[in-house]
């Protein structure tokens, strides 16, 4: 009984398998016989690793054969294809449709043979598929009528008619069968870039060797420095190399007009474990439009031609690439900030509060605190971050070299501190040329050469430039109780106006104002609440505001507010005055505060709420051409000596 059913298994097994094959030999079968043309090729057009094109309707013949999931032109040279050309012909072949077909018989039947159909000498002669199984194609002369062509099938025993489609699919100019792309490394691959330079016959020539590696935060020179490369400029080159399109493929030049032998740039693009390096020969005397040079790639021999303009921009790729941001520091962490000349410093340290203080000192004045501007520091923070260097003047300075470039006498030196290091920056120019300043860090030996006169004016040594342009900000619960400004030349009251009681307010007691007049009040109630100034001059108050040395100006106006502090039932009665000069220009008045010790430029708002009280300067001088009269700060230096708003001596 076992024996018997063990039997009956095998049986059926032994069914089962031979319909399997024969299922499979039927579908063989119909892909090779039904489905047309496309269906007896398409398997070789599928899985083709190979396309071989000879016949007498080209040149000579072409080789594409395809690695991975490129395809390469094999002869009649070495080179990338052209995917969009070979995709057309793959899809031309594979969609292939014959408008008619006849066998050899029947043509051998009417007295006609290959020859009749142009294909015992084809046109094209296509052999296409795997290494190992290949298929043909013949492709003859074009049909009388429409625009179709002959073609011998896989088989050699049938003809069919197709479109001529087919045919200009395969016969594209070998110039249009080739990539124009040079480098194929995806650019976010590329993990070095080098960069070679030769000045005459021989590689040991050398002039200039650059190399450039990417790191976890950007880009650095590793030859002929070490250096941080800019690596937006880094990703912008290899763009521009990875994007570069051959110009022409030149035939029949001669290998000494082509300088390939010893070529005059080598560039070499690594990536993920593989690299390509073109050679730059002579310029191609034949270019037309646009400069050229001959190339090749070193592991190719095909010649070409690439545009000359993105290859001579690397020639200074050394100071070009290179990262011209030579301050770094964290905001966050500074707790100070030192700018200092000689005897002469200015501080700015971080308070336990967290507010910032300026502190101006020298041999002949005593220390003098001031509450720092906090827009100020952050625009100082930031700018000095931004300090940029717009060209390298020494990357490996000796003591000779610092001396004569004025580093042993700095006319800045700015040190940043924070809890855990510190930066030192010195700025400097040679004694006897001032229209240079250059600049060298504690962290790098490099010297760089910066803007001179944005930098000094950005690192400046007035001490009033860090001071909090809020002059003073009355208690929330004080109030002002009258309002009165004075012309100081006649004595004449210009406007005064005062609450009538402690429960009238501003807007109901100047309802009866004309509006222009009434909303200049206002701006002036509100700027005497909290007061800004726009720059300060002096640190002192004045009987009149020396303009220069030997010029001052007069004290024009007072504007004095009475107050109403916070205190007992009762309150506490106080006052507030401040003085100002005749407009000096369009936007330039001078005011001056004897209760803060202090000269300043008035605010736009304060300016243009005085102007309507005080209508005599029609035009401003601006408008007139008349000469404006600026205002200059003026500090007690060691000499007594006048300095402008940007912090500069004369001597600067």
């Amino acid at each position: 009984m076992r024996l018997r059913f063990t039997t009956l298994l095998i049986v059926l097994n032994l069914i089962a398998f031979g319909l399997i094959w024969i299922l499979d030999t039927r579908d063989e079968d119909a892909d090779t016989h039904m489905g047309g043309l496309a269906g007896r090729i398409g398997r070789a057009v599928i899985e083709a690793n190979r396309i071989e094109l000879d016949g007498q309707g080209l040149p000579e013949a072409r080789v594409l054969e395809r690695r991975g999931s490129e395809w390469t032109l094999a002869k009649p040279l070495q080179w990338p294809a052209n995917s969009f050309a070979v995709n057309r012909m793959l899809n031309q072949l594979q969609f292939i449709e014959a408008e008619a077909s006849f066998t050899i018989e029947e043509i051998e039947r009417t007295g006609q043979g290959l020859a009749d159909y142009g294909l015992e000498t084809p046109l094209i002669k296509l052999t296409i598929g795997s290494s190992e199984n290949p298929t043909q194609l013949y492709i003859g002369k074009p049909t009388d009528i429409g625009n179709n062509v002959y073609l011998l099938g896989p088989d050699q025993a049938e003809i069919f008619v197709v479109s001529r489609q087919v045919i200009d699919s395969l016969l594209v100019e070998l110039s249009d069968l080739r990539s124009r792309s040079v480098f194929n490394i995806p650019v976010f691959e590329v993990e070095a870039l080098s960069l070679q330079t030769y000045n005459g016959s021989a590689p040991q020539n050398g002039e200039l060797k650059v190399r450039l590696a990417r790191t976890s935060t950007g880009w650095l020179f590793e030859a002929p420095l070490n250096a941080e490369a800019d690596p937006a400029l880094v990703a912008t080159t290899i763009n521009t190399l990875t994007a570069a399109k051959v110009a022409r493929f030149p035939e029949g030049d001669d290998a000494v007009v082509q300088g390939l032998e010893n070529p005059s740039m080598r560039i070499t693009l690594q990536g993920n474990k593989r690299q390509q390096t073109l050679l730059l020969g002579n310029q191609d005397p034949a270019a037309r439009t646009e400069a050229t040079y001959f190339a090749k790639l070193a592991d190719n021999p095909t010649v070409f031609t690439l545009p000359a303009q993105p290859f001579d921009a690397l020639r200074e790729a050394q100071a070009a690439l290179r990262e011209r941001n030579f301050i770094s520091f964290d905001p966050a962490s500074l707790n100070g900030i030192d700018i200092s000349q000689g005897e002469l410093q200015i501080r700015i340290q971080k308070l336990e509060t967290g507010d910032w203080q300026v502190i101006r000192s020298d041999s002949g004045t005593a220390i003098q605190p001031y509450q720092a501007d906090p827009t100020i520091l952050r625009t100082l923070m930031q700018d000095l971050r931004n300090l940029r260097a717009i060209n390298f003047a020494s990357d490996a300075p000796n003591s000779s070299d610092l001396d004569q470039l004025g580093f042993n006498a700095p006319r800045r030196t700015i040190t940043l501190t924070s809890p855990t290091e510190s930066l030192t920056v010195q700025l400097a120019h040679p004694e006897t040329n001032n229209t240079q300043l250059y600049a060298r860090t504690s962290e790098l030996e490099y010297i760089y050469e910066v803007d001179r006169r944005a930098t000094l004016e950005l690192l400046s040594l007035n001490a009033l430039k860090y001071r909090d342009r809020r002059l003073e900000t009355l208690p929330e619960a004080a109030q002002i109780t009258a309002l009165k400004l004075e012309n100081l030349e006649t004595g004449q009251v210009i406007f005064e106006a005062a609450l009538s009681d402690d429960r009238s307010t501003w807007d109901s007691e100047l309802m009866d104002q004309e509006p222009s007049r009434r909303e200049s009040i206002l701006a002036l109630l509100e700027a005497m609440r909290a007061f800004n100034v726009k720059n300060y001059l002096l640190d002192e108050f004045l009987p009149a505001y020396p303009l220069e040395a030997s010029k001052t100006i007069p004290w024009a106006y007072r504007l004095t507010a009475d107050l109403l502090l916070p205190g007992d039932a009762l309150g506490q009665q106080d006052s507030r005055s401040y003085v100002f000069t005749k407009r000096l220009s369009g936007t330039i008045q001078v005011g001056g505060s004897e209760q803060h010790e202090t000269i300043f430029e008035v605010t736009p708002t304060i300016l243009d709420a005085l102007y309507h009280f005080n209508e005599s300067m029609q035009l401003p001088p601006e408008a007139t051409g008349t000469p404006v009269p600026t205002p200059a700060a003026i500090e007690k230096l060691p000499a007594a000596q006048p300095m402008d708003p940007s912090g500069l001596t004369p001597n600067s």
